[in-house]
């Protein structure tokens, strides 16, 4: 439903594509065991509200979990009977034909423990005294949600989800899914979140909560019996947290400096951004609870997993052992992109299969909610791979089960420079492809000598594309290094046909040879005698290996044969291997001047020498 999205108010999310869910019916699972949670105390009986979407499999192996941030529900898609303009607050996420298509997949929304719409919580009734539990109510963590909802999954019959997903809060319990349950989870989608909290936002959320606990009708939480309502801490909170889910960009484009009418020079609202935060505050006020809200908020920044290992991030996720898709946004500025590339380094470190994308949007951390074209059709190419994994799931690793499958999919070719790469990998290596585009040179290697790896691509058309492939893609910028990524962390580094467009060419390479132990290179030859001939007509080359005109290339460097030899002679850089190819054919003699493309493999000086495959 609309109100419970992270932004209840402006741009609200659509449902571009794709048909709604329709209407679906609430529902309650009872729980009678004890809980023990994380504070030390223990529900000895508890409620989760729930809904479901789509039709769980015969062999129950398309199971979704949904993970709801801070103020939102199990209300994940569709409406409520009676209730049209109810929508679920991720409707344009799931649904038949979006991006998790419940014509494919049986998709769980899930109310947490401690919320006030269903799940047993501060409004709820404590059994012991027959009142609503109101600030007797416990201290709970993510740790704890995900307990319960583990549970929630035995309850259905769930013996592990097809992937568990969710944004900002939510994608956090999707990452303590991966580490507390690594059985039970095959693929976990973290979007718009961080490993934990940083102090800035510790604070925001600090003043949130005392703008609530001084409220003089809060009663020390106990406002129920009080008869009274803390309307006032419960509105600057709201308006507080609603800052951080808007970038300046969006807040400028949308209200500016806008009046309402005129200045009146008084502490009324006079600006139009004053008028929509404090008619926020009111909307929220009139649904959510301050104690909920208070122990949300503390639940956010109790979470951190690298904890219990002295703040090694690596070590904490060493033990899941699902797949990852990590998406940031560019202008999120509460759990800004820097803190996902964190949990993906760690997840690399662990060598564990990750996909990043940092997706261009204007809308700051509520993008998580919205139709960004780019993000919805990331998460639909790595969904489409979870539903390819239905029938096999344990083979997925870039195994050779699925990479023939996928190499059948996509119809990747035995292209003459693929197969000179693979003939210089070893069976099983460690890769890192840069400049990886749609992923086809990693998926070849992972078919033709099971390497697995990751690549590497900065543009948005490639990072779907290699998505699709199958293969693993970190979305990042090559000219600002190879950051994160561990010495001597890959068996070998490739850059592919992508020298020519790098800026800083030196300090790419030295960034290759010290992440890998052995380099390869490929690029268009520029000494070529049809690009020479060009040249000697007063043209600029276009070739098949140099394919743009002078004005749109997105070529800065163009090297020959010669040219490269010299760099790394002058480098004092071991050539290992050298191919010069024409017309898919090995060049043997005169490759300067009959060669199209170039492959070399070398290493550091002081690297030891390994032998070809």
């Amino acid at each position: 439903m609309g109100r419970f999205s992270e932004t209840t108010g402006g741009a609200q999310a659509g449902s571009a594509g794709g048909q709604s869910v329709g209407v679906v019916t609430p529902k309650v699972a009872r729980f009678d065991v004890p809980l023990k949670l994380a504070c030390g105390r223990t529900l000895s009986s508890y409620e989760l509200a729930y809904e479901t979407y789509g039709e769980l499999s015969p062999r129950r192996n398309n199971a979704v979990l949904v993970c709801h941030a801070l103020n939102a529900s199990h209300h994940v898609a569709g409406t409520w009977e009676g209730e049209t303009d109810n929508v679920g607050w991720w409707d344009n996420m799931v649904g038949p034909g979006k991006p998790l298509d419940t014509n494919r997949f049986f998709v769980v929304g899930v109310n947490n423990l401690g919320s006030c719409f269903g799940s047993t919580g501060p409004t709820t009734i404590d059994p012991l005294t027959g009142k609503p539990w109101g600030a007797n109510f416990p201290l709970v963590t993510v740790e704890d949600w995900v307990d319960s909802q583990a549970r929630l999954a035995d309850f259905l019959g769930i013996e592990d989800w097809a992937a568990v997903m969710g944004g900002s809060l939510g994608g956090m319990q999707a990452l303590a899914w991966a580490t507390r349950y690594p059985t039970r989870i095959r693929n976990a989608l973290v979007i718009a979140a961080a490993p934990n909290l940083s102090a800035e936002n510790i604070a925001f959320n600090e003043v949130a909560r005392q703008a609530i606990l001084t409220d003089p009708d809060f009663h020390d939480g106990h406002f129920a019996i009080a008869g009274t309502l803390p309307r006032r801490g419960l509105r600057v909170a709201r308006m507080i947290g609603h800052i951080t889910y808007l970038s300046d960009a969006q807040m400028e484009a949308r209200f500016g400096r806008q009046l309402r009418d005129g200045l009146h020079y008084s502490f009324a609202p006079e600006f139009q951004i004053e008028s929509y935060l404090r008619h926020q505050g009111e909307k929220f006020a009139d649904y959510f609870d301050a104690n909920t809200y208070l122990r949300i908020t503390k639940a956010l920044d109790y979470f951190d997993p690298a904890l219990a290992t002295g703040g090694d991030l690596a070590r904490s996720l060493a033990s899941a052992a699902c797949r990852f898709l990590v998406v940031s946004f560019t202008t999120d500025w509460r759990f800004p992109s820097a803190r996902s590339r964190e949990i993906v380094e760690a997840l690399v470190a662990n060598r564990h299969d990750v996909t990043y994308a940092d997706v261009a949007a204007p809308h700051g951390h509520d993008a998580f909610l919205l139709d960004n074209p780019q993000y919805h059709a990331v998460v639909r190419a790595y969904f489409e791979r979870v539903a390819h994994d239905f029938k096999d799931y344990s083979t997925f690793r870039l195994g050779k089960a699925f990479t023939q499958a996928v190499a059948e999919r996509t119809r990747v070719s035995r292209r003459a420079d693929y197969t000179a790469i693979a003939s210089w990998i070893g069976e099983g290596a460690n890769v890192l492809d840069l400049g990886c585009g749609d992923g086809g040179l990693l998926a070849f290697l992972a078919r033709e000598r099971n390497a697995r790896g990751y690549g590497v691509e900065i543009g948005e058309a490639g990072v779907r594309a290699a998505i699709a492939t199958g293969v693993n893609v970190i979305q990042r910028d090559l000219e600002s290094g190879l950051k994160g990524f561990a010495d001597d962390a890959f068996d070998c580094v490739i850059l592919s046909q992508t020298l020519q467009a790098m800026h800083h060419i030196e300090a790419i390479v030295a960034e290759m040879l010290r992440v890998g132990r052995e380099a390869i290179v490929s690029f268009p030859n520029f000494g070529h005698w049809r690009h020479r001939l060009q040249i000697a007509r007063g043209r600029m080359p276009v070739s098949e290996n140099l394919p743009y005109q002078w004005y749109d290339t997105p070529n800065v460097h163009l090297c020959t044969v010669a040219d490269f030899d010299a760099f790394l002679a002058q480098r004092g850089l071991p050539v290992l291997d050298r191919i010069v190819l024409s017309g898919g054919r090995e060049v043997s003699s005169l490759p300067n001047l009959r060669g199209e493309l170039a492959i070399y493999r070398f290493r550091r000086a002081d690297a030891p020498r390994r032998k070809s495959a």
